[in-house]
């Protein structure tokens, strides 16, 4: 422990904790007779249990009179690195949900119905809800681990769970998908924009079809670019409202073609792998399961991808007011069924509608002159350009943060020193400083810490060492912060067990941020590689694919359970570890799988234009 006037001392872990009686010792002790029992627990040497204290340093728990076996730590304690009646806690439960819902949706909603053509009806409803109940559990898990460590970010959750490759790591894949990201939106807005182009300007017609994609795409790429080098996005704070509006409007154009369409042949347009358009007729026919296993594996990713927020979760759980944990299951729950009922809904009558020729963005499906896919692509693609700049800041922060990290570029942030931020060991646990310790439930006696120093005004011309408020880390029983029937969730005052500073270097680092020259060389680099590589794809569903089998898998579902097997896993029940465990080696099988699948299709069509092709044989 590091005390304000530099101090340091040692203090035995057994004497700061708070252990939790196991309920296999409870159910045990109650069938034993009442009058031993009563002396052992209700004595006055060992009060309450659920603020028992742990015994001193060298005496075994399982020694003591009523216990079989050892505690398992600090299950009663929570950390939340915002107080849990902060007044910057401030978003209610439905202003969370409908956060993570806008942080769903998006232009990945439109490959939904490619997916549903390749498993079919009955096996793509069941990967959909699959990854759905996948995710809300993936997100729980975060939230465990952010309440059982105090850090309310992806990467310094990774950072307390494997120490600093770990938070490297989540830092580089949250780089990476964002990058990705920004070349799916490029791809997206050339499918949406070059129709309406060539109805706004006809004389685009007498240009080759690559050569109107590339000028749109730059064209695109000039008017949303000064939004991406500012610094404060704080004005696009309404984007979130308008892509769920977008994304609703789409579903429901696309709603009402496939019920005018239901059951009665009809015509829908295929792009061909020239980019010319064609007519096709689909007849009523809908398969129930996959035709080909390959392709339902290959288009498999865009289902997770499509559930994707999960570093978008914990900075949610920081602001949302009076987090108790039944609030935050809740937020996660409703999130979850109001973006399943949209994506089954979108990917259902996308599919009804265009049948075996379903496109990977299912707009390209219907004529350039139809008004309500106008409409919708239009605000589709004014949603996805007023979006980029939001993908495009947390993308440069974390390539600066790798950069930083490497020693390629010096940031102009002070950070830390080693002096002042204590050692850190590889695992990532704190190093703290005591604030205030104060818990009318719990007798100081049985935690003989020593008192906090006062700080001397002139030590050596220093003071004590500083860090960010947000930073701080508050310390609550985790009876209080439960929720449900609890005080917690009743709007009545939640105490405080104890607070403290963590004084990590990875914690300072995580808030570090470029300088305005350093901006504008990282946004350039971001914005001319990707606009390049968006060039050379032929679709967005080998971006969707190569996204959804690496780093969506990656931040969706390997990472949280190896974090939560890590930082949680130790204090909960054995089957619940080997679960965790279960659910990571599946997903990096399938991972591996559907890389290896998406390599194979790097030069997959917009549209499947096989049927086409023996059509026109035929014919």
């Amino acid at each position: 422990v590091r005390y304000p006037d530099g101090t340091q001392d040692s203090v035995a872990p057994e004497k700061t904790l708070v252990c939790e009686k196991r309920k296999e010792e409870v159910r045990s002790a109650s069938r034993q007779s009442a009058g031993s029992l009563s002396g052992d627990i209700q004595g006055p040497a060992h009060g309450d249990l659920r603020n028992e204290p742990l015994m001193d340093r060298g005496v075994s728990s399982s020694s003591q009179p009523g216990r079989q076996s050892p505690p398992r730590g600090p299950r009663q304690l929570e950390y939340l690195g915002r107080a849990f009646d902060d007044e910057r806690r401030n978003i209610a439960t439905p202003s969370a949900t409908f956060s993570l819902v806008a942080t769903m949706v998006g232009g990945g909603v439109l490959s939904l119905p490619f997916a549903m053509s390749q498993c079919g009806l009955v096996l793509g409803t069941g990967c959909l809800l699959l990854s759905a109940v996948g995710s809300a559990w993936t997100l729980s898990m975060l939230v465990d681990c952010a309440r059982a460590t105090g850090r309310d970010s992806f990467e310094l959750v990774g950072h307390a769970a494997y120490g600093e490759m770990s938070r490297k790591a989540t830092i580089a894949l949250v780089f990476l998908i964002c990058w990705l990201t920004k070349i799916a939106y490029f791809v997206l807005l050339t499918d949406l924009m070059v129709p309406v182009a060539e109805l706004i300007v006809p004389s685009l017609h007498g240009l080759g079809p690559e050569t109107i994609r590339r000028i749109v795409v730059c064209i695109a790429a000039l008017i949303l670019s000064p939004m991406c080098y500012k610094s404060n996005l704080s004005a696009l704070s309404f984007m979130c409202f308008a892509s769920v509006a977008s994304v609703v409007v789409v579903g429901c154009v696309v709603g009402i073609r496939a019920f005018q369409s239901f059951g009665k042949e009809h015509q829908v347009q295929v792009q061909m792998p020239d980019h010319t358009n064609r007519a096709v007729e689909v007849m009523p026919l809908y398969r129930l399961w996959p035709e080909d296993w390959a392709k339902a594996l290959y288009a498999f990713p865009t289902f997770g991808v499509s559930f994707l927020c999960h570093f978008n979760a914990l900075p949610t759980h920081q602001e949302l007011a009076r987090p108790t944990r039944t609030r935050m299951r809740r937020v996660i729950l409703v999130t979850l069924t109001l973006t399943s009922m949209i994506y089954l809904f979108v990917s259902i009558c996308g599919y009804v509608y265009t049948g075996c020729y379903t496109c990977g963005n299912v707009l390209l499906n219907f004529s350039q002159d139809d008004s309500l896919i106008t409409v919708a692509r239009t605000a589709l693609s004014l949603v996805l350009m007023l979006n980029f700049p939001l993908i495009c800041q947390p993308c440069r922060n974390a390539l600066f943060r790798l950069l930083a990290g490497t020693g390629c570029v010096r940031s102009c942030a002070p950070c830390a020193t080693e002096a002042e931020s204590g050692q850190e060991n590889g695992s990532g646990s704190f190093s703290m400083e005591i604030v205030t310790t104060s818990d009318p439930g719990v007798d100081i006696r049985d935690f003989p810490l020593p008192r906090v120093a006062e700080p001397e005004p002139n030590r050596r011309g220093s003071s004590p060492p500083s860090s960010p408020p947000q930073a701080c880390v508050h310390v609550y029983l985790r009876q209080d912060t439960r929720g449900g029937r609890v005080a917690g969730d009743r709007g009545s005052s939640v105490q405080v067990f104890d607070t403290f500073l963590p004084k990590e270097e990875a914690t300072q680092q995580s808030f570090l941020e470029p300088s305005n020259l350093q901006r504008i060389v990282l946004t350039t680099l971001l914005l001319s590689t990707s606009l390049l590589v968006s060039c050379v794809m032929r679709s967005i569903m080998v971006v969707w694919s190569v996204i959804g089998s690496t780093v969506s898998f990656l931040i969706a579902f390997i990472m949280p359970a190896l974090f939560w097997y890590k930082v949680v896993g130790p204090t909960v029940r054995p089957w619940r570890r080997r679960c965790s465990l279960v659910l990571a080696l599946c997903c990096s099988v399938m991972s591996c799988i559907c890389f290896v699948l998406a390599c194979l299709n790097l030069d997959e069509p917009p549209c499947p234009t096989k049927r086409v092709a023996v059509g026109r044989q035929l014919s």
